[in-house]
């Protein structure tokens, strides 16, 4: 399949180069033609095991295609109807603290039994504890991945993909063999925050990736929560910074339970 052509637009429109001349050209009959070669595709993906899902079709995320440059097609494994259910993203630093990982799971634990589906990006730290909580706990989750649809990233999280893979959801908008380049993180951001009605980040840099998908919730017109963080730790200071600039501080688990309680599950 020849995925280039699309993927280097989409890098393009999110670095704001031609922005309006290219998403005009996402959408020409080119890009259709490769929805349609990516459909055909889906026969040969592991029997099954591995499902495609265009923008077209039921079943694409409806929040997800509200956003200027949502993917066209969707890889996907484990159970699609998750993309049906209201959701909420949460994600955080690589180098999560004691009390980061303390406040992944005092923010997950009001969350059992409902019908929430919590998203995150399978990254070490903070995304890996919260797929791990939402396993022990039964919270439906569901896992972005950067690269191929078919491996886990890194490998030290491949236990939880695959538990991932049987008990919720992967997606990714790469096909299966695909190796990871720099470029994919930043486009696997879009679709963490595309996906959710809000993003919650627990510690963050001041310039990490999580701040970047904040601030792409932020442009997406989505709820932004973040988790005031210890003002010893220079380095953790991210969190703290987007409250001073506009994003709402989460003070108890009881708050993300009310704001979850609102949403529409119908």
């Amino acid at each position: 399949m020849r995925f280039n052509k699309y993927q280097v637009a989409l890098r393009l429109t999110q670095k704001g180069v031609g922005r309006k001349k290219i998403l005009q050209e996402l959408y020409n009959q080119s890009f259709i033609n490769y929805t349609q070669e990516a459909l055909r595709y889906r026969e040969s993906l592991y029997r099954g095991v591995v499902e495609v899902l265009a923008y077209n079709e039921e079943g694409y995320p409806k929040y997800l295609k509200e956003i200027n440059d949502y993917p066209l097609v969707l890889f996907t494994k484990g159970d699609v109807s998750l993309l049906k259910k209201p959701m909420i993203t949460i994600v955080g630093t690589r180098d999560m603290s004691k009390y980061g990982k303390w406040a992944v799971g005092y923010i997950l634990r009001p969350l059992i039994g409902m019908d929430i589906v919590v998203v995150s990006g399978l990254a070490n730290g903070v995304d890996g504890e919260v797929h791990k909580k939402c396993l022990e706990y039964g919270i439906p989750t569901v896992a972005v991945v950067a690269g191929g649809i078919d491996k886990g990233y890194p490998r030290s999280n491949q236990d939880i993909y695959d538990e991932i893979s049987i008990k919720g959801l992967i997606i990714s908008e790469f096909p299966p063999g695909r190796g990871i380049v720099k470029g994919m993180f930043p486009m696997r951001n879009r679709i963490l925050a595309g996906l959710s009605s809000a993003t919650v980040v627990i510690e963050s840099d001041l310039s990490g990736g999580s701040l970047i998908t904040l601030e792409l919730a932020l442009d997406y017109g989505r709820d932004i929560f973040c988790i005031p963080c210890n003002i010893s730790r220079y380095s953790l200071q991210g969190c703290n910074m987007a409250i001073g600039e506009g994003a709402t501080p989460l003070y108890s688990n009881q708050q993300l339970l009310k704001y979850c309680q609102n949403l529409d599950i119908s």
